[in-house]
């Protein structure tokens, strides 16, 4: 065991010295300076001088060709796609370059195949970290993988590559989404913002359930009025999820254009449509669907008052007036209700005006 122990230290302590040489010789290619550079304006004259930088670099690691058992090639590969995360501009450009110059890309795409998914998997998280939009053909097609993992790690990876505009594609590509997908890619849609909509308007079309949900889910998170004239469009769509969802969407983005349709929702035989329309209302905060919401409070079931009740107390001095008013009926759970929601709104009732404090 000691021996094992000694073993392995100086194997990671040799990997490490020679890590040290790579991160060495990379640094010079990344921050030389160049005279007259421009890296938009003459990518491709720009492209060819960073060339004879990495040609260096190859010629001080000893990178004879690009074979993958190279070890040096393999320390260059580590470092580099260490580093990718951490820089930006040209000096990503630059790193950018040094992998199609060494063929990483290649095995990237290459390991988009391997029959084991956590290679996939691996495959694709790389070639995202190297940014080659050569990728993306291939990134496309593992989005049809079995492995939910895989179908993530693509998912991602375009996005990084791509940004936003990759954004449709990958939406309309999708056949489903597990949670955890939702929430890697809900992570990259918020740092898009209002440029996100757009696409997410456009996926909306797609012809699976789960992905017009998540769609209008984050239109709602989003809260921008451009995408309410789409989900006034599918509210009215036969699927019960995409209806339900598009209600929560357009009360939270809160544009007046929402509220005939939530009015004509809290009218609704379904139970949990009225239930959504009043969170709608809720988060609209409109004391136009004030009466509406006061007859739910009275008439409805247990479930619809608890949420009619919330809304109220969200709808301004006339909600709140509505809650006093059915704190003082005769009926038990219309008053338990409309205390509560007095209470968290931080409006005091006086125990007078409570029926049968006596």
């Amino acid at each position: 065991m000691i021996v094992s122990k000694v073993r392995s230290g100086t194997i990671e302590t040799k990997r490490n010295d020679r890590d040290i040489a790579t991160h060495a010789a990379l640094n010079k290619y990344l921050f030389t300076e160049l005279q007259d550079k421009d890296a938009t304006g003459h990518a491709e004259s720009f492209s060819k001088r960073l060339e004879v930088l990495l040609r260096t670099v190859r010629s001080e690691l000893d990178i004879k060709n690009n074979s993958r058992n190279n070890a040096r090639r393999r320390s260059l590969k580590r470092v580099m796609l260490m580093l990718t995360s951490e820089v930006i501009g040209e000096t990503r450009f630059r790193l950018t370059l040094a992998f199609d110059y060494f063929d990483f890309i290649p095995e990237a795409t290459k390991a988009m195949q391997d029959s084991r998914w956590w290679e996939r998997a691996k495959g694709c998280k790389n070639a995202g970290l190297m940014l080659n939009e050569s990728a993306l053909p291939h990134l496309e097609r593992c989005l049809d993988d079995d492995n939910d993992d895989v179908r993530i790690e693509a998912a991602q990876a375009m996005l990084d590559i791509g940004g936003v505009n990759a954004l449709s594609p990958i939406l309309m590509r999708l056949k489903d989404m597990s949670p955890w997908m939702q929430v890697r890619l809900s992570k990259s849609i918020f740092g898009f913002g209002e440029h996100a909509v757009s696409h997410l308007v456009q996926a909306m079309r797609s012809p699976y359930v789960k992905i017009q949900g998540f769609c209008v889910e984050i239109l709602g998170m989003l809260g921008d009025v451009k995408a309410v004239p789409t989900l006034l469009e599918y509210i009215d769509y036969t699927v019960p999820e995409v209806k339900h969802k598009s209600l929560i969407a357009l009360g939270k983005i809160g544009d007046a254009r929402s509220i005939p349709i939530i009015q004509k929702f809290l009218h609704s035989s379904d139970e949990q449509l009225r239930i959504d329309a009043s969170k709608a209302a809720g988060s609209l905060s409109s004391p136009l669907l004030a009466s509406e919401l006061h007859s739910m409070l009275v008439k409805d079931t247990m479930n619809v008052k608890l949420a009619a009740g919330e809304a109220l107390s969200r709808s301004g001095e006339l909600g709140i007036k509505s809650l006093q008013y059915a704190v003082n009926l005769n009926d038990e759970n219309v008053r338990m209700v409309a205390l509560q929601f007095l209470h968290e709104a931080g409006v005091r009732v006086e125990a007078s005006h409570i029926q049968g404090e006596q």
